[in-house]
């Protein structure tokens, strides 16, 4: 059940945003716990993080003031650059002003990619 892998501290710190930057991370949120049904939430370097196996991190975002921005693994970012063309993205993360510019298949794929990498032995 999602509500149970839900983090009181990541619903107040969405609590604490504008409404617009509510919905964008709201639907994000969504995103991401719908694609992986084994994340929990926490916090990591001061932004909600979604974890799995032995806390590993998959991803982290944050709400700024006219974006908001998902931080993933490196080398998951750069082996999508082509379908992330139309976004704003960094060497570890993706920018987007409204989440209708997500492209939400991608996004699934490279939170599955993650996971995988993550669970791996290091």
């Amino acid at each position: 059940m999602i509500e149970s892998r839900r983090s009181e501290a990541v619903e107040a710190y969405i609590q604490t945003l504008p409404d617009m930057c509510q919905t964008q991370v709201g639907q994000l949120r969504a995103l991401i716990l719908d694609t992986l049904p084994e994340a929990r939430e926490t916090f990591a370097y001061g932004m909600p993080a979604v974890t799995i196996a032995d806390d590993e991190i998959v991803c982290r975002y944050k709400a700024q003031k006219h974006a908001v921005n998902l931080y993933m693994d490196a080398a998951v970012i750069a082996n999508h650059a082509n379908d992330l063309a139309a976004l704003n993205d960094g060497k570890n993360c993706i920018r987007f002003s409204r989440y209708e510019q997500l492209p939400e298949e991608t996004i699934r794929e490279m939170l599955r990619e993650t996971a995988v990498k993550q669970k791996k032995p290091k």
